[in-house]
């Protein structure tokens, strides 16, 4: 079986590795699957025959932007199954993804988000590479920590500086991030609408207790409110989680090895078997 993998390479050199269709692809080939990538910015890009696409069994199309155009509409390619992975609906809208499904004839789109799924999609979350995000046993310095972006965080990240002594540790990326989350004991996170974020699966991939708002998908994917994680719906709860487990590290390190086992249901190397199999349903 052969597979390609569309996206542009990360415009970031410490996270580039850390990019989605290297992620995929390095679970891909620990199942014995030929996976190459293409897109804007990889060596191959100017050197790639667009003819080459019906040489492949499967596509996977991960680009979710595309602002300069470069992305090709893929309808006349009929040989391999072809799946769109929509990731970011949740900043960009829905729309432009059913759209792109309809311009390239895709087989199937895989959601991110479970509220977008139709009939011409199926629910395919996050995940973390455990390859590269591990719990490195260090020493925690840090009760709480944010590792991320201060897009719609900005307001509650300041009220967390003055309350809780947040340390706000912002666009750290790559091995750096992988470091930082370890040292926290919590990690706050909140996604930005709908979405259930990459944060919250690295976060317990580093063996750290993720500290998140509530949304239904996350029962769904197995977390549990004071078992693997913690969970606020409110500002007040969010005050009464932290003023009763910041430095209760007995129960931080109990929550937090539960988080690590819930992990492993959500790697790459996970998504990858499911893609898979999702593939050989499209080809019955």
């Amino acid at each position: 079986m052969k597979t390609l993998i569309i996206q542009e390479n990360g415009r970031h050199e410490e996270n580039r590795n850390f990019r989605e269709c290297f992620a995929m692809q390095r679970s891909l080939r620990k199942l014995g699957i030929t996976t190459d990538i293409w897109g804007l910015g990889h060596s191959n890009y100017d050197s790639f025959a667009k003819d080459k696409f019906n040489e492949y069994d499967l596509i996977l199309n991960l680009e979710n932007y595309d602002a300069q155009g470069w992305l090709p509409v893929i309808s006349e390619v009929t040989n391999p199954v072809k799946i769109l992975w929509s990731i970011d609906a949740h900043c960009r809208g829905i729309e432009i993804y059913n759209q792109t499904h309809v311009d390239g004839k895709y087989d199937l789109t895989l959601q991110a988000i479970r509220d977008y799924v139709n009939d011409t999609s199926v629910w395919f979350p996050n995940c973390y590479d455990s390859s590269l995000i591990t719990n490195l046993e260090s020493t925690k310095d840090t009760d709480l920590g944010f590792c991320g972006s201060l897009l719609n965080r900005g307001g509650l990240l300041q009220f967390l500086q003055e309350n809780y002594s947040l340390s706000p540790d912002i666009w750290v990326l790559g091995e750096n991030m992988v470091k930082k989350i370890n040292s926290y004991w919590i990690h706050f996170n909140i996604n930005l609408a709908n979405d259930i974020n990459y944060r919250s699966f690295e976060t317990i991939g580093c063996g750290t207790v993720l500290l998140t708002n509530r949304n239904p998908q996350y029962e769904a994917l197995g977390f549990v409110d004071e078992k693997n994680c913690l969970m606020y719906g409110t500002i007040e709860e969010l005050k009464t989680k932290l003023d009763t487990y910041l430095k209760d590290y007995e129960k931080l390190t109990i929550i937090g090895n539960e988080g690590l086992l819930l992990a492993k249901n959500h790697t790459y190397d996970k998504r990858a078997e499911k893609l898979l199999e999702i593939y050989k349903d499209l080809k019955t």
